[in-house]
């Protein structure tokens, strides 16, 4: 073969890559050329995971820029709404358009509402269908308002900043920054359940992501279109140039970074080649979801579960997401849709798992980076800490609230300024951490314990690795 030609097939192949195939392949070119950390890798082998019958996703909704939780779940009984109402000032909901809810198991006298722009999330939670849990975020060990006014006391790093705390709640060891999350870890683990399987466990609508990512296991990326192929391949020139670009990636190469190049774009058509044929055959739900970008994404969800069985599909992970809750202006006028558009998808999300007759076997999910300060900047909140975060389907154990309780005593949080669970302006220290609730839903799925503990590394330093909201 002489030099010309070989240095032509690789710029074709280079070139033919550039025309779309990133969206299609995912990150898993980097996961090839990623070095493995092979002494975590080999902890990741507690115990062999046996076959499955059974069907199980999960599907994190992460809503980014830090969501005001703390008005779309508002304790509504006299007390404590005043309490709420003096700290929120001008950014407070009035109390008399709260959408009432039940909360199974609150002490005597609580009430609670939610936003009013939340009516399809307030009929899963009275339904039982969804659960809160509350005052939750990152922490490397039980920490109250005293402990983090005290100097050298460990706490995660970088708080109230957004790159660092979405990276921490994804990766699953809120100390540091890192190359893999636990969605991702948790895929490596349950991957084997899934024999057969030709498409990645996880599968992202919301391009790269750290907690999808493995040492083993990448997300293939799709669109709320469905899979994104090649472009410029149509017609019978396209055919032909198709046909020639599939001889060179099965060429073989001598070079590491050829071969892997080539291997990952193989994979890609495959990818594209498998989903797209098995969303074309399956019946997808016939639920009408509402026409939003987090809308759509979920609807792919749904169509994509319904294909799981031409799939090989037994577990899966799916990342979506929703911008915008970086609320420092305007958040009075803003959180009405960002709220109408997270509850009216979720509850279309959750009847279309009805009409598949798998909602006991698909569970949602939020996460945010963190939620916002109770007092306001003018008209909008910054940056702050702990959250309320919805979990929903029909495992989850609903109707309630969940957590750990606050330095105040109480389950949800004392919401007084500079009070015993909040900081001056309104930062809530968290009472749960985002482990806890990320290791309860892994377990869910079927991760054990002693994967549990490598996964999430500071589990232990909690009261308990599962807050009990899942069946």
């Amino acid at each position: 073969m002489s030099t010309t030609y070989s240095r032509n097939r690789r710029n074709f192949l280079r070139n033919a890559a550039c025309a779309g195939l990133a969206a299609a392949s995912g990150n898993a070119l980097f996961s090839r050329l990623q070095l493995i950390n092979s002494a975590l890798a080999d902890t990741l082998t507690c115990n062999a995971y046996p076959p499955v019958s059974d069907y199980k996703a999960l599907v994190c909704v992460f809503l980014f820029g830090g969501n005001d939780s703390f008005n779309l779940l508002v304790p509504s009984d006299t007390a404590r709404y005043a309490t709420y109402s003096t700290s929120r000032g001008a950014m407070a909901i009035a109390k008399n358009t709260l959408l009432p809810i039940s909360v199974t198991g609150a002490a005597p006298g609580e009430q609670y509402g939610l936003h009013p722009s939340c009516s399809g999330m307030a009929s899963l939670f009275n339904a039982a269908h969804g659960a809160f849990v509350v005052n939750t975020g990152t922490l490397r060990q039980p920490t109250s308002k005293a402990q983090y006014l005290t100097p050298g006391y460990p706490i995660p790093p970088q708080l109230f900043s957004h790159n660092d705390q979405q990276g921490l709640w994804q990766y699953g060891q809120p100390s540091a920054n890192g190359t893999v999350g636990w969605g991702g870890l948790v895929a490596d683990r349950l991957n084997v359940l899934n024999a057969g399987a030709t498409i990645p466990m996880s599968i992202s609508l919301a391009g790269q992501n750290r907690f999808q990512a493995g040492m083993n296991v990448q997300p293939y990326a799709i669109t709320s279109t469905g899979p994104t192929a090649l472009r410029g391949y149509s017609g019978n020139a396209g055919a032909a140039q198709l046909a020639a670009l599939q001889d060179l990636v099965e060429q073989a190469y001598p070079d590491p970074l050829s071969r892997t190049y080539a291997s990952t774009f193989r994979d890609a058509l495959d990818y594209n080649a498998t989903m797209t044929d098995a969303i074309d055959h399956a019946t997808p739900p016939s639920t009408t979801f509402p026409d939003t970008s987090l809308g759509d994404a979920l609807k792919m969800v749904a169509q994509v579960i319904s294909a799981r069985t031409a799939l090989s599909a037994k577990r899966q992970i799916f990342f979506v997401s929703l911008g915008g809750f970086d609320t420092h202006d305007d958040m009075l006028q803003d959180q009405p849709g960002l709220f109408s558009t997270i509850s009216g998808a979720l509850s279309a999300f959750y009847k279309a798992t009805e009409d598949l007759g798998l909602q006991d076997s698909v569970t949602t999910f939020t996460m945010s980076e963190f939620s916002r300060t109770l007092n306001t900047d003018g008209d909008g909140t910054d940056h702050a800490w702990a959250g309320n975060h919805f979990v929903m389907g029909g495992a989850v154990q609903g109707g309630k609230l969940y957590g750990s309780p606050a330095s105040s005593g109480h389950l949800f949080p004392e919401l007084t300024l500079d009070g015993l669970d909040c900081l001056q302006r309104g930062q809530m220290v968290p009472a749960t951490s985002c482990d806890q609730y990320s290791a309860t839903l892994a377990r869910w799925l079927g991760v054990n314990d002693c994967d549990l503990a490598t996964i999430f590394p500071y589990l232990a330093n909690f009261p308990t690795s599962d807050l009990g909201f899942m069946g």
